[in-house]
């Protein structure tokens, strides 16, 4: 539906191992070519990009192939399951002068958007920390960790927002019932000195999404699942700190200043989608692109790893 939407797209084919899924794929998308060989799809001249919207320790190997093939690419998060593996199709890409989408959808959220323009100084300033968090109520396909299963997009708004590289990572992963994380708290601790929480789980009664952001001047909550999405909060006037023993003012923390930004009613999957088409027919990266996919895939592994070790640092 998104890339049909897309100016300068035209899909051509849908491709799926599974015969019923395909079929109501193609109930809802009339006159489009159906195959289950995706080989099919990529011996085809005509078709210049392919989706893939596969099981995550998939997506190397069949992102090599269509990269191989000629094919721009658009990987749905995250970009591979190791960094060797991201890394690689990173370096092929670029030698094939061929673009690399990875589907970090939150990029292209207005509120997310409207915070990235605003953590910056004279406004909230300059970052010192977030917080975020993402719960769904139970695992849908629990074949990865929850790591790999819903920090992506965290992760992928930690970097972009901390406007650094991450150094060092820490995680401590939690099951009950499961042979892989059901739960995960981790830190990223980026060069600036900016550091993130996370947290990831599966074992929520509510769905949630949110994120808060500290600044220098102040500090901004985004919380996708309520009616007012973005907030942004500006202390107010706090005489306390410079208070002399002898003097007879009322001590007071001052009412804080808050603003409630107007934000577009666009959304993210059409921008996303329409950005990539754009970046591949233009030859630049796309908002979420090979970049920033390799840097997410760096902070999934080191995460998963620190977990699986007792929440041990690993220093990237």
């Amino acid at each position: 539906r998104a890339f049909r939407a897309a100016p300068g797209a035209r899909v051509k084919w849908l491709c799926d191992v599974l015969p019923g899924r395909l079929a109501w794929a193609q109930e809802r998308n009339p006159g489009l070519r159906t195959t289950e060989d995706y080989v099919e799809v990529l011996a085809d001249p005509e078709v210049d990009a392919v989706v893939i919207a596969t099981q995550p320790v998939t997506h190397h190997a069949l992102a090599k192939e269509a990269l191989l093939a000629g094919k721009h690419i658009f990987v749905e998060k995250p970009l591979a399951h190791t960094t060797a593996g991201a890394l690689e199709l990173s370096r092929l890409a670029a030698s094939r002068k061929l673009a690399i989408g990875v589907g970090h959808v939150y990029l292209y959220n207005p509120a997310v958007r409207a915070l990235s323009a605003a953590l910056a100084p004279p406004r909230l300033g300059r970052p010192l920390y977030l917080d975020l968090a993402r719960v769904n109520p139970g695992p849908p396909q629990p074949k990865h960790s929850v790591i790999w299963d819903l920090a992506p997009h965290e992760a992928s708004l930690a970097v972009v927002l901390a406007g650094s590289r991450p150094v060092a990572v820490r995680a401590t992963g939690m099951r009950w019932g499961l042979k892989v994380f059901e739960a995960a708290f981790i830190e990223v601790v980026f060069e600036n000195g900016v550091r993130a929480r996370i947290h990831a789980s599966w074992r929520g009664h509510a769905r949630v999404r949110r994120l808060e952001a500290y600044g220098e001047n102040g500090a901004a909550y985004f919380d996708e699942m309520a009616e007012e999405k973005m907030r942004f909060v500006f202390p107010g006037r706090d005489n306390r700190a410079k208070a002399k023993a002898g003097s007879s003012v009322t001590l007071t923390y001052g009412t804080p200043r808050i603003e409630v930004p107007a934000l577009s009613a666009a959304e993210p999957l059409l921008a996303e989608c329409a950005d990539f088409v754009a970046s591949a027919r233009r030859g630049r990266d796309p908002v979420s692109g090979a970049a920033l996919g390799v840097a997410v895939v760096r902070v999934l592994e080191a995460a998963e790893y620190s977990a699986a070790s007792g929440g041990m640092e690993v220093v990237l």
